[in-house]
Formats: structure tokens, sequence, C-alpha cells
């Protein structure tokens, strides 16, 4: 076929991609509608990613399974909206790497409730502002966000699904690049990029601020300043990074958790998140973990944070692989809350791939 007629084909086919859409749609109405009548969640991360699974694996190419996904975050966004609109908290302000989490895993079809810090993100969604709330965690560099961990322990929100996010940093000026003295970003961002910096600007001051948007808004404005930033922030300002992919770690990825009120049921690559606090004897964090290691459990994260009850108090957090329904998972736990003075199930939900 000439080009002329293969763009017709190409016409063809996209008619029957936006029919067939909508036809989609419809069906996700009276699913929306089903769902009021019954009282039940709007988002159900367990289906989600069933269907995402599902398409990769009757995905024959050559539409990459990257792409593909991409696309059907979208449709999946806006399918949820049809159903019912809905309001995600997320750690602002607009163009953060925590607002590109919110975009890539749910889409344009969401509206985010933009806030300033990761404890505000808990309570918007405590107080019913929000429906949902998305918080970093962890990050393959830096580790886990000590703040988030602190709210978890604290807050009768449970996590119900999560997300990971490749993380690329790139580098913003206004200046050329052999006129910049001072370089702008958030804490774990420069620490992301800490070789980089060294390296590349080693007479530059490196000062911390509140996000990576703020740090955009004083490079933007400063002369001789320069901010380490995401694309969003490209997008905002319009204009083109003097570096990109400048964090020191090629695979760097930050673990986002969604935060909620629903239980999400298992999907057969689950993950539950536990917090507890042992009684002051010696031994006892070891007799806490010897029930995973009795019932064939993996945990994938242990970290202890300090109690603000008293000094020396800490508190441990543990990931594993399973759900609280599984037998083995269940077992286990009964046995750890026998050997703890405080135990807390943080959520049981599914795996990201």
């Amino acid at each position: 076929m000439n080009i002329e007629e293969l763009r017709n084909r190409i016409d063809q086919i996209d008619k029957e991609i936006v029919d067939l859409l909508n036809q989609r749609c419809e069906i996700v109405q009276q699913v929306g509608e089903w769902k009021k009548e019954k009282n039940l969640p709007i988002f159900v991360p367990e289906r989600e990613k069933s269907l995402l699974r599902r398409l990769q694996k009757i995905n024959h190419g050559p539409l990459e399974n990257a792409s593909l996904l991409a696309i059907y975050r979208e449709i999946i966004s806006g399918s949820i909206r049809l159903e019912l609109p809905l309001r995600v908290a997320v750690l602002g302000p607009e163009g953060t790497f925590s607002h590109q989490a919110l975009v890539t895993k749910f889409g344009h079809g969401v509206t985010a409730e933009f806030c300033p810090t990761i404890g505000d993100v808990f309570k918007a969604v405590a107080a019913k502002r929000a429906d949902y709330g998305m918080a970093p965690v962890e990050n393959s560099t830096e580790g886990v966000v000590n703040h988030t961990l602190d709210c978890l322990f604290y807050s009768n929100l449970v996590i119900i699904d999560e997300f990971k996010l490749p993380v690329h940093h790139m580098l913003f000026a206004n200046c050329p690049t052999n006129e910049i003295k001072r370089i702008y970003s958030h804490t774990q961002v420069l620490g992301q990029c800490r070789d980089y910096l060294q390296n590349h600007f080693p007479g530059a001051e490196l000062i911390e601020v509140a996000s990576t948007a703020k740090a955009m808004e004083i490079a933007m404005a400063e002369q001789g300043a320069a901010a380490i930033a995401g694309k969003l922030m490209a997008e905002k300002y319009e204009v083109e990074p003097l570096a990109t992919n400048v964090e020191d770690n090629s695979g760097n990825t930050t673990r986002f958790i969604i935060l909620g009120e629903q239980e999400a049921h298992p999907t057969g690559n689950d993950k539950s998140s536990i917090c507890f606090v042992m009684h002051d004897r010696p031994g006892a964090l070891y007799d806490a973990l010897r029930p995973f290691r009795n019932h064939n459990i993996s945990m994938t994260l242990i970290e202890s944070r300090p109690l603000k009850t008293g000094n020396w108090e800490y508190c441990f957090f543990v990931d594993i692989k399973g759900h609280i329904r599984d037998k083995n998972i269940t077992a286990a736990f009964d046995e750890l809350k026998a050997e703890c003075a405080y135990f807390k199930l943080l959520g049981s939900y599914p795996s990201a791939e």
C-alpha cells in the first residue's frame, strides 16, 4: 500500500478504537452505579493490578508493554472519573516528584490535593478532604522516608497499594553552567545526586529547600542559581534542562504508598506492612523475627524509629511478602503479637511490579 492508503487504514483503526473506548466507558458507568448502590470503593487496586497483568500477557507487540501500560493508565483514570471523580492528597506543590508519581500512577483524570507536608497528606484523607493519599516511603538511594513511617504509626489509615517511580533528575538554571554558584533542591534529591554535584560543581553552595518546586522558583528568579528537579518542572516553566539524568544511580527509584481506609483483597503477589514495639529484654528482636523464619516468610524491609513516648524506645517497621489472609502470614503475626508490647497491621496490598 502507498502512504495515503496506510494513513487511511490508520484513520479507520482510530475510529474503531474510539468507538470501542466509548463502549467500554458505557459499561464503566454501569459498574459505577452498581458500586454506588453497594457503597463500594471506586478505586480497587487489586482489580487494576489484575487488569494490567492480563494486558501484558495478551500483548504480542510491536507495542512495548511500558507504552501499553501508560496508555491504559490514562484509560483507567478516565474511567474512574466517569464513575466518580477522585481527589488524591499528595505532597506539593505542583511539579514535584510526588506530583509526577501521582500522574504516572493515576493518570490525569484524578484531582490532586496538594499538601505542604507528608503529615498533611494523612490529615487530608482522614478528614475526608481527599479520597486517597499518596506518600513517598522509600528511595533506593537514600533509604526510608522517616516522616512517612512516623505518620503510619500514629494514623488510622492503611496502605492499600504501592507504586514505584523511576526517578531521573535534571539540572535547570537561567544562566550558563559555568556561572552557577548555588544549587537548590530537596534534601533527598541532593543526596541522590551527591557524586554528580561534587564532580561537576565542587565549589557551588548546595542549599536545601522544602521541595523541588521551591527550588525551581528560586533558580528561575535568582542569578547564578540552579535547581535539580524533574521533568514536570521543564513542562511547567517551559525550559530545557542544562543536564539530564544527573542522579548518581541510574536505577534510582522511589516507592510510594497509597493510603486509604478500605481493605485490599489478595492478588497472589502481595505485600504486608506492620509495625511493632518490643518488650525491653535481651533477645527480644530475635524472638520477634523468628515467626517469619518458622513460617517461611520473606522480609523486604526492616527499619527502626524512635518513639516519642520515651528515650531509647523504638518501633520497628517491617514489610513482608504475602497477604494477611494467607494462613502462614496470620499464624506468624499471631506468634509475633505474643512477643510484642504493641503490634499494628499497616496494610496488606498488591505488590508493585
